[in-house]
């Protein structure tokens, strides 16, 4: 057997520090294998470079893995500072100063762009899609020669729910999550059967929910009580299935009799005040929404597959419950005029108790939808580098001005978040009050003021 080292290269830390899940699934794989893993985690600790170092001459790895989450911060405001594959670029240059192990790429923002981004890197083998399988056998194929350098192995049977791995938890790590945002990263399902415009997720893991034991995710649940963990974010792409699964895992966790907080990304559509008050007793403190368009014909733009109408009950059954909700937009998509912003301002304007956080354009990847409308409407070609971030803006707007319509209505509105900088620096001067967490949820609150009026946002 041999020595995996695993480098999660994330560094991030807004909205909030984000655990490693995909490389504690990873390290668990391999573990069961029977690989001695280490995993190393860049964010934690100064002096990067040092501590690598330091790391590989102690573990003196046969192999390294490095998990690339992301690739930039798909905000096109934000310019290239928040480019990530300089890093990872880095990171392998470190690597290659201290050991001649082999090094694999995968993660997320790997498999979006896998042939670019190891050419760039400069690594010797990636893998796309889920790699708790991938990655043993890619292993096996290395050592027995088998393998061709700088090669790409693709995930092509998914695995079943029993199949994906718990996470490794490492309890150094969770402590420094816990401190700094109060919160673990879990997995209840992979895949996505929607179809959004914008959205790699059903190329990366497939165009139908595949889910974990709900028995499975409770013995997680309850290892990570046992780190003293009470707050999770559940990381499927949607938490809500249109089949009600969800529902037995929240059914479960009341039966269990954890105490846990949690929260989730949901779909506006298909639930409901009942649904809503089942999972507030099961521990659900907060929801993340993507609502992603503001009127109904930028939501048939996006393929989203609900109408505003949808969004508003969803929003009234969420202030009935006493539920905070955090809506996310994307203004410039396809198909957005200046009557479509003017109806969605509008449309904004009607939620209420809610935060809403909103982006300018569309990061565009292949395997989205929007990749080959972009191509289409002659603002991509087929042989574009898209490395580095490049958005979609609909040809029927006027960008700038829709940044300052957007920004000037924002203003006006305590709990509407725009540009996605001003989150970032609302978030810095809570986290420096001592705040954790989502943080956003503590902008809205269901009680009544001195005179019994409900408060406003």
């Amino acid at each position: 057997m041999s020595n995996v080292l695993l480098i999660s290269s994330n560094l991030f830390k807004n909205p909030y520090h984000v655990y490693p899940l995909g490389m504690a699934v990873i390290a668990s794989a391999l573990s069961q294998r029977g690989h001695a893993v280490r995993q190393f985690d860049s964010i934690v600790g100064d002096n990067l470079e040092e501590r690598l170092k330091e790391a590989i001459t102690g573990f003196a790895p046969d192999f390294v893995g490095i998990s690339l989450r992301n690739i930039d911060s798909v905000d096109s405001m934000s310019g290239d500072g928040s480019w990530c594959l300089a890093n990872d670029k880095r990171l392998v240059s470190i690597i290659r100063q201290s050991t001649e192990a082999p090094v694999i790429l995968g993660g997320a923002g790997f498999s979006a762009l896998p042939v670019e981004i190891l050419d760039y890197v400069g690594a010797d083998y990636g893998i796309v899609g889920e790699g708790e399988r991938l990655i043993c056998d890619l292993i096996d194929e290395i050592k027995n020669g088998q393998a061709v350098r700088r090669s790409v192995k693709y995930a092509d049977i998914p695995l079943k729910g029993e199949e994906m791995k718990a996470p490794l938890w490492e309890k150094d790590l969770i402590e420094f999550y816990v401190t700094r945002s109060g919160m673990v990263n879990l997995q209840t399902k992979r895949g996505c059967p929607y179809n959004c415009s914008y959205c790699v997720y059903p190329s990366l893991e497939g165009k139908r929910f595949r889910f974990r034991e709900p028995e499975a995710v409770i013995d997680d649940l309850e290892r990570l009580a046992g780190y003293n963990v009470d707050t999770v974010f559940f990381t499927d792409s949607v938490f809500n299935d249109h089949d009600g699964h969800y529902l037995d895992l929240v059914e479960l966790i009341i039966r269990s009799g954890l105490k846990i907080r949690w929260a989730a990304y949901f779909r506006p559509d298909g639930i409901g005040y009942r649904e809503l008050v089942q999972m507030k007793r099961s521990g659900l403190y907060a929801m993340e929404v993507g609502t992603d368009a503001g009127c109904d014909e930028t939501l048939a733009c996006m393929n989203k597959g609900f109408n505003f109408s949808d969004v508003l009950k969803f929003n009234s059954a969420c202030i009935k419950a006493e539920i905070p909700s955090a809506h996310f937009f994307i203004f410039g998509g396809p198909g957005e005029t200046e009557r479509t912003l003017k109806e969605g301002m509008k449309n904004i304007g009607l939620l209420k108790k809610t935060v809403v956080f909103a982006y300018s354009g569309v990061r565009i990847l292949p395997g989205a939808g929007i990749y080959r409308r972009a191509i289409e409407e002659g603002m991509l070609s087929e042989n574009e580098s898209l490395l580095r971030p490049v958005f979609y803006f609909s040809p029927l707007i006027d960008v700038e001005g829709m940044n300052r319509t957007i920004e000037r209505i924002s203003k006006r509105h305590r709990g509407f978040i725009f540009p996605p900088e001003k989150g970032n620096a609302m978030i810095s001067a809570m986290n420096a009050l001592g705040l954790k967490g989502l943080l956003w949820d503590r902008m809205i609150s269901f009680s009544n003021d001195n005179n019994g009026r409900r408060r406003k946002i």
